[in-house]
C-alpha cells in the first residue's frame, strides 16, 4: 500500500486551503462571526449538540456542523437525510453509510431504511436532542440503527453533526459523533411547495414531493405543523452503463452441469426431446440441441442478471409532525412534539437460483428410491434429461423476481416541562418520549422447496426447459410464495436535568448541568412458519428467503449525568480566554456491564476572539445489540477447509459441527476519542472563517465472531495453550475440550463441536484532519457571494481482527469490509445572491484509491450540481411571493469507476458513487 509522506500531505493539505475551497457558509464554525466583531455578544440560553451547557454563541470547543435548511436546499437532495450528509459533509463515507442506493445488498439487514455512519463508525442520531427508536428491523437479526429516512426533510430545521464522540453527554453509540435533527418549531405563517425531479439516463426515475409548514402564536402558545409526501421511482440495474450487463451465475434456463462441465440448450428450443436411455452429451451437442462443454465461468456469460434488479429503491412516504410550546407562567414553559411517518419501499433481485438437487433427493426418498436419486443428480431419462448420464439441472423462474416490500409506520411523542428558579441564573427541564416503530415484512417470489419437488414428481415443472411450468400449474402447485414479518422497536425515555452557575471566578461563572434519565428499549418479532428453521431437519422452509425467528427481549438502562465548564483566564496576558470543560456519564443496563465515561473538553484565545485552540480527549461506548445479546443460536455445519496437521500434512474438506449467533456474555464496545484543531476569523478579512481540526478514533472489544477455521486450526496447533480451546468440545457442545495438539485431525470430524457465538474481540484505529471554511462577501450593489467547503482526509483506518493479529489499513482502498475508503474527500460550493435571484454551484470530490483484489488504481471523481432561484414579485399576480428554483444534480452524469471484484451487484460502488446520473429538478413553493 502507498502511504502519503508527510511532506506530500502537508504540501496537499495547504494546496486545499488556499485553493479558494471555503466551507459552506451554511455550516456554522465553532467561532465568532467576524462580521458581526463589533456588536455585543449576548450569553444565549440555547444547546449546542454535544453539551448540556448553554454557551455564547458560537463558542463551543467541540467541532460542530450545522446544515441549515438553506444547505439542504442546495444540495439538490431533498427526500433523504442519508444522501443529504453523504454529500454535504463529506465524513460520512465508507458502507455503513447504508441506504437507498444499495438497498439489494441491505434487504434482511436494514430493509430499506437508511443508515448514516459518521467515518463509517457508530453514531448516535438525535431528534431535538433526544434519541430515537432503532429500526424495526434489529429485532429480526438486521442491523441496529435509527432509520433516517423516516425523518421529513421539510420538517427539518438543521441537521447538527457533533464530529467528536460523546458518550459522556448523550451515552451509547456516540462513537464517531452524534447526528441531532432539529426540527422546525415556532414557524409564522403557512408555507407550500412541491418538487418534481428525473433523471436523464435510461429509464424513467422521477422523484416527486409536495409539502405544508405552518405556525400560529398568540405570544403565549404557539404550534407549528408539518405535512409532507415524497415518492421516488426505483432504477433498474439495466437502465445504467456500469450495470447494464452483470454475469455472475450458472443458474438460469437451459443450463446444465456435468461433473463441473456446462452445456447451454440452443436458445431457439423451448425445451429438448428426451429419447428413451437419452444421448451422450457429445451426440446432443453435434446434434445441436446444445453447445458446449465450458466452464462455470464461461457459462456466466449467457445470462444477464441486469434485467430484473433495482439499484436504488422505491420509496413512498407520507408524514405529518407538530411541534407546541405553551407559557404556563413567566417562569414554565410546557413543550412537546408528535411525528408521525408512514413509509413503503420496495426492491427486487432476480427469481431464486433453482437446481435438480434437493428435488431429486426429496423424490428418492417419496418413492422409496423408485425414482430421483440419492446424490442429487437427475438419472437419464428422468424428468426431462436428454443425457445418458446422471446430471445437475438448472433454471430460473425470472417472471418471478424475488422483492422486498417493507411497510413501516413510525410514532413519536414528547412531552415535558421547563423554566427558570426564579432569577438564581438556574433552570431546570424535565421530559418524556414515546417511540414505537412496527414493520410488515414481506417477501414474494421465494421458493417452496417441497412443493417445487411434488410438481416436479408429478411432471408439471421440467427443469430441463425454457419455461419449465405453466401459469395454471404455479397457481395450482404454489412454487413460489411471500415470506412475511412482523417487527417492532419501541422506546420510551424519561429525562431530567437542571443547570445554572455554582460561582463566580475571575474569568466568568463556573457553570454546571447535572441530570439523569431512565431508558426502556424493546424489540419483537414474528415470522411465518416457513421462515424459520424447523427444529427437526434443520431445514428452511423457504429457499431464498432470509430466515427469521420469533424475538422478544427488552432491557432498561439508567444514567446519571454532569458537566462542568470553568473559566480558568480571561483577559490576562497570554490569554485572552482560557476555560475547560469536564463531562461524565454513568449508566445502568439491565443486561451487561455498566460503563462510565468522561469528556474533558479545552478552548484557549490567545490574543484576541480571532483565533482559538479547541482540544478534547473522550472515552465512548457502544451497548450491545438485544439479538447479539438473546437472539437466537444456529447450529449445523462448518463450511470446509483444509486443516493443517500438527504433526505435518492436511486435510482436506474438513467439516464439523458448528453454534453461532448470540451470547449473553457480551459486553459494550470502548473507545478513546481525541481531538484538537485550530479556528481563525480574521477581522482583516470580514466574512472568513477557517478550521482545521484533527481527531482520532480507537475502538476496542468490537463484537464479532472469530471463525471456525480459525478456532480448530488454532487448537490443532497449540492444543491447551490455544486461547480457543474452551470453543472446542468432543461428542457434544458441552463436551470434554481438546487436552493436546493434534487432536482436531485425529478425531472424526463428526465427534468435533465447534462454538463460534458472537465475541467482543475486533479494534480499528482510525484517525485524519477534517478542514472547513467559509467566506461571505457582500459586494455592495453587485449582491452578496458565499465560498464554502468542507474537506476531510483519512490518515488511518486500522482493522485488527483478531487480538494479536496485525493491522489491515484500509484507507486509500476500495474494499469488502469498508467500501470505498478514500484519503481525500471535498464538497465545495459557490453561491450568488442578490435580491430575488439567486444562483448556485457544488462541487463533490472523491479520491482516488486502489482495488484490493486486482490493485488497479481506481481515480478520483468529481459531481458538479447547479441551481437558480427566483422569487416572484407582486408584479406578477398569481406567482407574487413564490420561489421557482431550476436546478441539475451531476451535469456531466458522471458515474463512478467499475470495480466488479468487489462490487458484485452493480459493478460500482453505488453507496460512494452517484447511482442516477443527470438529475433535473423544478421546486416551487409559496409562503404566506
Amino acid at each position: 500500500m502507498n502511504k502519503l509522506r508527510s511532506r506530500k500531505f502537508v504540501a496537499t493539505l495547504s494546496l486545499f486551503a488556499t485553493s479558494g475551497l471555503f466551507a459552506v457558509s451554511g455550516y456554522a464554525q465553532t467561532t465568532a462571526d467576524n462580521s458581526k466583531q463589533d456588536e455585543p455578544q449576548v450569553l444565549e440560553k440555547f444547546e449546542v449538540t454535544g453539551s448540556y451547557l448553554p454557551p455564547a454563541a458560537n463558542s463551543v470547543a467541540i467541532p460542530v456542523i450545522s446544515v441549515t435548511s438553506q444547505v439542504i436546499a442546495n444540495s439538490g437532495n431533498t427526500t433523504n437525510v442519508l444522501e443529504i450528509l453523504r454529500k454535504t459533509v463529506p465524513q460520512f463515507s465508507g458502507n455503513g453509510n447504508l441506504g437507498s442506493t444499495n438497498s439489494n445488498v441491505g434487504s434482511g439487514r436494514t430493509n430499506g431504511g437508511s443508515m448514516v455512519s459518521l467515518r463509517n463508525t457508530a453514531t448516535l442520531v438525535l431528534i431535538n436532542g433526544r434519541r430515537v427508536a432503532y429500526s424495526p428491523v434489529s429485532s429480526s437479526g438486521g442491523y441496529q440503527f435509527v432509520d433516517v429516512n423516516m425523518i421529513p426533510v421539510a420538517a427539518i430545521e438543521r441537521i447538527e453533526v457533533l464530529a467528536d464522540g460523546a458518550s459522556a453527554i448523550y451515552g451509547s453509540d456516540a462513537v464517531a459523533g452524534v447526528v441531532n435533527i432539529i426540527l422546525k418549531t415556532d414557524f409564522e405563517g403557512f408555507e407550500i411547495g412541491g418538487r418534481y425531479g428525473w433523471a436523464t439516463s435510461k429509464g424513467h426515475q422521477a422523484e416527486r414531493s409536495a409539502y405544508l409548514v405552518g405556525g400560529v402564536s398568540n405570544g403565549k402558545t404557539s404550534i407549528t405543523i408539518t405535512s409532507e409526501w415524497t415518492k421516488i421511482d426505483p432504477i433498474m440495474a439495466y437502465e445504467r452503463p456500469y450495470s447494464a450487463v452483470t454475469y455472475g451465475t450458472p443458474s438460469f434456463a437451459g443450463s446444465v452441469n456435468i461433473g463441473g462441465n456446462f452445456y447451454l440448450l440452443d436458445p431457439a428450443k423451448t425445451a429438448p426431446t428426451v429419447t428413451p436411455g437419452g444421448l451422450s452429451p457429445a451426440a446432443l451437442v453435434a446434434a445441436g440441441t446444445y453447445s458446449g462443454p465450458r466452464s462455470q465461468g464461461d457459462q456466466f456469460e449467457f445470462f444477464n442478471l441486469s434485467q430484473y434488479v433495482t439499484q436504488t429503491i422505491k420509496n413512498e412516504r407520507q408524514s405529518f409532525s407538530m411541534a407546541m410550546d405553551h407559557k404556563v407562567n413567566d417562569n414554565i414553559k410546557l413543550f412537546g412534539d408528535l411525528l408521525y411517518v408512514n413509509t413503503k419501499t420496495y426492491s427486487q433481485i432476480n427469481g431464486q437460483p433453482l437446481n435438480t438437487t434437493q428435488a431429486m433427493k426429496d423424490i428418492y426418498a417419496q418413492t422409496n428410491g423408485a425414482q430421483g436419486s440419492a446424490n442429487g443428480l437427475v438419472p437419464a431419462g428422468q424428468f426431462g434429461n436428454p443425457f445418458n448420464v446422471g446430471v445437475t439441472g438448472r433454471n430460473r423462474l425470472v417472471a418471478y423476481p424475488r422483492a422486498y416490500a417493507d411497510d413501516t409506520t413510525s410514532i413519536r411523542g414528547v412531552l415535558g416541562l421547563k423554566g427558570e428558579i426564579g432569577d438564581t441564573g438556574w433552570s431546570w427541564e424535565i421530559a418524556a418520549d414515546y417511540n414505537r416503530a412496527n414493520q410488515q415484512y414481506q417477501n414474494p417470489g421465494v421458493i417452496n422447496q417441497p412443493n417445487l419437488s411434488a410438481a416436479t414428481l408429478d411432471g408439471v415443472f421440467n427443469f430441463f426447459s425454457r419455461d419449465p411450468i405453466s401459469p395454471a400449474d404455479m397457481a395450482n402447485y404454489q412454487v413460489t410464495g411471500t415470506a412475511q414479518g412482523g417487527f417492532i422497536s419501541l422506546l420510551s425515555n424519561y429525562d431530567a436535568k437542571v443547570r445554572g452557575k455554582l460561582f463566580e471566578l475571575p474569568g466568568g461563572s463556573v457553570d454546571i448541568a447535572i441530570g439523569a434519565e431512565l431508558r426502556k428499549e424493546n424489540l419483537s418479532a414474528t415470522a411465518d412458519p416457513l421462515s424459520q428453521i424447523n427444529p427437526v431437519t434443520g431445514a428452511l422452509g423457504w429457499s431464498g428467503a432470509t430466515t427469521l425467528y420469533p424475538f422478544d427481549s427488552g432491557r432498561k438502562v439508567t444514567s446519571t449525568f454532569a458537566e462542568v465548564r470553568v473559566p480558568i483566564a480571561k483577559d490576562v496576558p497570554g490569554a485572552h480566554l482560557l476555560e475547560a470543560s469536564v463531562a461524565v456519564r454513568h449508566e445502568s443496563y439491565s443486561d451487561t456491564t455498566d460503563p462510565t465515561v468522561p469528556k474533558y473538553s479545552l478552548r484557549y484565545l490567545p490574543v484576541n476572539d480571532e483565533f482559538a485552540i479547541r482540544a478534547t480527549y473522550s472515552k465512548s461506548f457502544s451497548a450491545p445489540q438485544l439479538y447479539s445479546l438473546f437472539g437466537p443460536a444456529s447450529i449445523g455445519y462448518t463450511d470446509p477447509f483444509t486443516l493443517d496437521k500438527a504433526g505435518g500434512g492436511s486435510v482436506a474438506n474438513l467439516q464439523t459441527n458448528i453454534m453461532s449467533g448470540s451470547n449473553p456474555n457480551l459486553k459494550p464496545s470502548n473507545s478513546k476519542n481525541y481531538t484538537f484543531g485550530v479556528v481563525y476569523s480574521p477581522k482583516a478579512l470580514k466574512g472568513f472563517s477557517v478550521s482545521v481540526d484533527y481527531w482520532d478514533i480507537k475502538q476496542t472489544d468490537l463484537v464479532s465472531s472469530i471463525g471456525s477455521a480459525t478456532i480448530l486450526q488454532d487448537v490443532e496447533t497449540n492444543g491447551t495453550a490455544s486461547p480457543y480451546v474452551d470453543k472446542v468440545h468432543f461428542l457434544s457442545f458441552t463436551g470434554a475440550n481438546p487436552t493436546a495438539a493434534g487432536q482436531i485431525s485425529s478425531t472424526a470430524p463428526d465427534d468435533i463441536y465447534v462454538i463460534d457465538s458472537l465475541v467482543n474481540i475486533t479494534g480499528q484505529h482510525l484517525s485524519g484532519v477534517d478542514i472547513k471554511a467559509n467566506y461571505t462577501y457582500n459586494a455592495d450593489n453587485v449582491g452578496i457571494f458565499d465560498f464554502s467547503s468542507n474537506l476531510g482526509y483519512y490518515r488511518k483506518y486500522e482493522i485488527t481482527a483478531l487480538p494479536g493479529s496485525a493491522p489491515e489499513n484500509d484507507v486509500g482502498w476500495a474494499s469488502f469490509a469498508q467500501g470505498t475508503i478514500p484519503h481525500w474527500l471535498a464538497y465545495t460550493t459557490a453561491e450568488y445572491r442578490r435580491g430575488d435571484y439567486t444562483a448556485f454551484i457544488g462541487w463533490r470530490y472523491i479520491g482516488g484509491v486502489t482495488n484490493i483484489v486486482t490493485e488497479e488504481k481506481i481515480p478520483s471523481v468529481s459531481t458538479f450540481d447547479v441551481s437558480a432561484s427566483y422569487t416572484f414579485g407582486s408584479s406578477v399576480k398569481y406567482l407574487a411571493g413564490a420561489k421557482l428554483t431550476v436546478g441539475a444534480n451531476n451535469v456531466f452524469n458522471k458515474f463512478g469507476p467499475a470495480a466488479p471484484d468487489i462490487f458484485t451487484d452493480a459493478n460500482v460502488d453505488i453507496a460512494t458513487y452517484d447511482p442516477m446520473g443527470r438529475f433535473i429538478y423544478v421546486d416551487l413553493k409559496f409562503k404566506f
